[in-house]
């Protein structure tokens, strides 16, 4: 994942990456791809496990991410040029989730499950599979944000990590509240405390990040004595669009989707601004980029959406399911592998 030291980019005195148009335009301008998504999924057909099918226009919503942004963005982390650092046997990650669906069907009792039926180990392995999904996100954010304190020079202690608090209060918390919901409930994956606590979690959580993050808000602004850049624009709308699509979206796989998009386009940007620090191209040229990202997505997203949906079984779809959720974990691991500065 993205650290300070990561990247050599041209030193800028104005505290943006690479530029305050390009900045504007992708490192922070692309959550308007995730409003956009999120208004199509918030204002569409609601998506349910009981009408999740191969036309159902989110379930298309979803694919199409996937082929286009997600798949192209995961593809991108193959064109940096220590990728191959990773070692060969990280491949195996990719096994994990069918390996696992099988094991369940063979020994344990089905109950209900994300998208249909498995027993407690697989309904396990989702739930790890959706907190390293959402923890690589907000550190894919941190990411950014640290590359924002280098260009700025920001080198004051308790600042950084005022904003390092901010980062994950503001993040965590939408999350975590999600999880004591009642959709998290019916989302087929487990839940780990009893439902009459959950009332009174969600109220003593909302109570909580009300204080924490007032706190932090104002020993923020009187650290930085109200001298705000880059870095802290990127913070609000980071937060504030976390907290907007679990306001309005209660389905997983939509949420998901709407919150990595946002990702996918940043990561674009900064891997052939990367790319081009080095004096090289990715894939050898923008064409060539795209088309392998492109196939990647569909090899990938096809089964991983079509293929649930029309699956004649539980094991076949957990399989599925198992096996995107692999590929996800391998890119999970080569990427915090390849933006870590050297030994």
């Amino acid at each position: 994942m993205l650290r300070e030291a990561d990247l050599s980019l041209a030193e800028t005195p104005t505290g943006w990456i690479v530029s305050r148009r390009d900045d504007l335009l992708w490192l922070q301008g692309s959550v308007v791809a995730g409003l956009a998504l999120l208004a199509f999924f918030a204002l569409g057909p609601k998506l349910t496990d009981g009408n999740y099918a191969a036309f159902h226009p989110a379930v298309i919503a979803v694919l199409l991410w996937g082929i286009f942004f997600d798949g192209t963005h995961v593809a991108g982390t193959f064109t940096h040029s220590r990728a191959k650092q990773a070692g060969r046997w990280a491949w195996a990650l990719v096994l994990i989730g069918p390996a696992v669906a099988l094991v369940d069907w063979l020994a344990l009792t089905p109950g209900p499950s994300q998208l249909g039926h498995a027993g407690w180990l697989f309904r396990a392995f989702l739930l790890f599979a959706y907190v390293w999904a959402y923890f690589h996100l907000v550190r894919q954010h941190y990411g950014f944000l640290a590359l924002y304190r280098r260009k700025a020079k920001a080198t004051d202690w308790v600042e950084r990590r005022l904003e390092t608090l901010t980062l994950w209060v503001g993040c965590l918390y939408p999350y975590l509240r999600f999880s004591l919901s009642d959709a998290f409930a019916h989302s087929g994956l487990p839940v780990m405390l009893p439902a009459d606590w959950l009332p009174g979690l969600r109220v003593a959580l909302d109570v909580g990040f009300g204080l924490a993050g007032t706190g932090l808000l104002a020993a923020l602004m009187v650290r930085a004595r109200f001298r705000f850049g880059p870095r802290h624009l990127l913070l609000a709308i980071v937060i504030a669009f976390h907290l907007l699509v679990f306001a309005l979206l209660d389905n997983l796989l939509t949420i998901t989707a709407t919150l990595t998009v946002f990702h996918n386009l940043q990561y674009h940007r900064i891997v052939w601004d990367h790319a081009k620090g080095q004096g090289r191209t990715p894939a050898g040229g923008l064409g060539r980029y795209l088309v392998l990202g492109l196939i990647l997505g569909v090899v990938w997203y096809v089964p991983r959406v079509l293929g649930v949906a029309i699956a004649g079984s539980d094991l076949m779809r957990n399989v599925l399911l198992g096996l995107g959720w692999g590929v996800a974990f391998h890119h999970y691991f080569v990427d915090g592998k390849i933006w870590r500065r050297p030994s």
